[in-house]
């Protein structure tokens, strides 16, 4: 099986986000090396969410994604905010 994956620049994401909430994230996020994360785009999301993750998913969703890979290489999403880090 071959499935699209939605690439995104970690800047599409807080720091908080990435380097706090990721890690515990009750869906299967996985740290990609030293940079960045695989994000599984789930059905059953929590009621505390944070907004820029929520952003991301929804473009995932609306592209008809599963995956989200973040890496700080990639390029920002013109339909998303980017953060300073």
């Amino acid at each position: 099986m071959i499935e699209r994956m939605l690439v995104l620049s970690t800047a599409n994401l807080t720091p908080e986000t990435c380097n706090v909430y990721l890690r515990t994230a009750p869906f299967a996020a996985f740290e990609k090396g030293d940079y960045g994360w695989f994000v599984h785009v789930a059905t059953d999301l929590p009621d505390a969410l944070p907004a820029d993750l929520a952003d991301c998913f929804e473009v995932a969703r609306r592209d008809g994604v599963e995956w989200i890979m973040l890496d700080r290489d990639a390029q920002e999403h013109p339909d998303l905010p980017a953060y300073e880090w």
